[in-house]
């Protein structure tokens, strides 16, 4: 094929353009329940659930779980999810809304928890302290006694809740005046108490809960959602290995990798670690890089292991971006084809979603061509058959 007519051939494989809208918090509420850094909105895999799925009762699968976006999206367009992560903190997020318990019986649950047994001092209360109220950390406390003692999903929900109130910027939350999406070391903690003169005050947990309850369940989740959401499938394994999911069961793949070294996420979720009684464990590090011939050959294998578990024809959708090193400007996408070679997967084409700044972005600084960007580049690879 002559150069000319091969890049144009290559070219129509790029399309771009808004697929979905840019704006913050248009997808059902029970999505944003809780905040995870480098999370994809849910109107990203609903778009491509519509693209590539043309009849219900399907199976999706997210190699790279993280909030559980991709689950929650699949159970309410009447799909089956799959949700892996490395992660635990990730697999809690997901299948603790694998049930969503009505709002009345949610509250009655919590009125029964008595929040004000006495806890002796224990260690590593210094750590909490500059966050948390003596009295709130011991409510808090209280309820990750029940939380380890309750698995009910009534008391899961409760506990997922109660997480996405831990800490945060306002008087909602369980803490004094902090970041809501990670949390910061007690030092620095400590540090902005006392640039902001601000002292942990009493702040009663079940009202707060309540108050958040409240605003996520006010839109009902769709009455089959818990037909499909019932038979989801939660592992805990690395993407490029997870024996758990059968050879060709898959239907379609909607994922989004750590871009190199961009988020530690075990640094970033300490206080979310210690409220589920998540062990540290250096292992759960594999997955974040930093040189791209690392995260390559990681890519790489994942792709040989989604190829596995996709049915042929299905379709792979890998969302990343554009990322700054040095003075170099990656665009991922462009590896992530190189890598499906070989794998099993071709690469079908490129949707390359344009949107203008959100708040967010703008919160973490992030401009085109600078750090990251505000355009999600989803590589489409598809199984052959």
């Amino acid at each position: 094929m002559a150069g000319a007519e091969r890049l144009k051939k290559e070219s129509d494989k790029f399309l771009f353009g808004e697929f979905w809208t840019a704006k913050q918090r248009q997808g059902h509420p029970i999505h944003h329940t809780v905040s995870y850094r480098a999370s994809f909105k849910p109107e990203l895999p609903a778009f491509f659930m519509k693209e590539f799925l043309h009849k219900k009762k399907k199976i999706v699968y997210d190699p790279f779980g993280g909030r559980g976006t991709t689950a929650v999206q699949a159970n309410i367009e009447g799909h089956f999810a799959i949700h892996n992560d490395i992660h635990p903190l990730s697999i809690f997020l997901a299948s603790a809304r694998q049930t969503v318990p009505n709002f009345d019986v949610l509250v009655q649950k919590l009125d029964s928890l008595d929040l004000k047994q006495y806890i002796p001092e224990e260690e590593g209360d210094e750590r909490l302290l500059p966050f948390f109220h003596p009295d709130t950390l011991l409510e808090i406390k209280n309820f990750k006694k029940y939380m380890k003692d309750d698995k009910s999903p009534e008391m899961l929900f409760l506990g997922l809740i109660a997480l996405s109130r831990l800490h945060g910027h306002s008087t909602g939350f369980f803490s004094v005046y902090t970041f809501p999406q990670l949390s910061i070391p007690p030092e620095a903690q400590r540090r902005n108490n006392i640039k902001r003169n601000q002292t942990p005050e009493y702040r009663d947990i079940k009202s707060r809960i309540i108050q958040k309850m409240r605003r996520d369940l006010a839109t009902p989740i769709p009455p089959f959602y818990h037909e499909f959401s019932k038979e989801n499938q939660y592992t805990l394994a690395s993407a490029n290995h997870v024996p758990s999911i059968a050879t060709e069961s898959v239907d379609l793949i909607v994922t989004s990798p750590p871009f190199l070294d961009k988020v530690d996420y075990e640094a970033d979720n300490w206080l979310r670690h210690w409220f589920l009684d998540i062990p540290k464990n250096s292992e759960r590090k594999l997955s974040i890089f930093s040189n791209i011939t690392d995260w390559n050959q990681f890519i790489k294998s994942t792709l040989k292991e989604s190829s596995r578990v996709l049915k042929k024809g299905a379709y792979m959708v890998m969302e990343v971006g554009e990322v700054k090193k040095g003075n170099e400007i990656l665009n991922l996408d462009e590896d992530v084809v190189d890598m499906a070679k070989g794998s099993g997967l071709v690469w079908a084409k490129t949707y390359i979603h344009t949107q203008t700044f959100t708040k967010l972005s703008n919160c973490w600084n992030v401009s085109n061509n600078e750090k990251g960007t505000n355009s999600n580049r989803c590589v489409v690879l598809r199984k052959a058959n």
